[in-house]
């Protein structure tokens, strides 16, 4: 390819990738709630895990921590229906692990 040639190449394209659209407004406030709330539901299990006297309650807790911080990892490659579920159970489970810290 012609040095010239390069430089007009789409960057997913130079990257080995295709490319893609730009999401639509709709879509990066969706994605920007789901990585909101997983990280917020993550920090809560590590708080009460950092707490817990309990050593089978903390094993537990820290599970819980471990899955969040992979679903955090892996929520760019979420689906709609993925994102869409996080968005209607996470809030609720926010809330009573925020009243337990409270506790």
């Amino acid at each position: 390819m012609p040095a010239g040639e390069e430089s007009r190449q789409h960057i997913a394209e130079a990257l080995g990738g295709r490319p893609r659209a730009p999401r639509s407004d709709a879509e990066r406030v969706e994605r920007e709630r789901v990585h909101d709330l997983i990280q917020a539901v993550a920090a809560c299990y590590n708080t009460l895990a950092g707490r817990e006297t309990d050593t089978g309650r903390r094993t537990g807790l820290v599970a819980q921590l471990s899955f969040h911080d992979d679903e955090f990892r892996r929520r760019e490659a979420m689906s709609a229906e993925e994102r869409a579920e996080v968005l209607r159970t996470y809030p609720g489970l926010l809330d009573r692990l925020r009243a337990e810290i409270d506790e």
